[in-house]
């Protein structure tokens, strides 16, 4: 039986180079929107996040950000400063200048800038 399967499958080992290079750019597409989709996030880390987020509020400690953009995704180093529950934003200082805006919708990961 496993050899009539193997042979069904015999002409597909040898493939055109057209139809190769179709196969490669439909992956290269594929890996593009998915890096440029947003993915969803359970309840469970969700609320991993908002504690993680309220221990270095509540500590001044940095936190590594991974944010998503519509063009894919964004780390950066900050302190968190302060959080708009009803604008749904978040405060990083990232350094001089003014505070960094972030949606809180859009953040992907955080974990302490000295685990990183």
């Amino acid at each position: 039986m496993s050899k009539k399967i193997n042979q069904q499958f015999a002409c597909s080992k040898m493939m055109l180079p057209e139809h190769r290079g179709s196969l490669q750019e439909h992956c290269r597409q594929s890996s593009r929107a998915e890096e440029s989709s947003r993915p969803d996030l359970d309840e469970q880390e969700r609320e991993r996040l908002q504690q993680i987020f309220e221990q270095a509020l509540a500590g001044k400690r940095a936190l590594q950000v991974t944010v998503f953009t519509g063009t894919g995704r964004e780390s950066f180093t900050g302190i968190p400063l302060s959080s708009d529950c009803a604008g749904g934003r978040i405060y990083f200082s990232s350094g001089p200048g003014r505070p960094r805006s972030v949606r809180a919708a859009d953040i992907l990961l955080l974990e302490p800038a000295d685990r990183c």
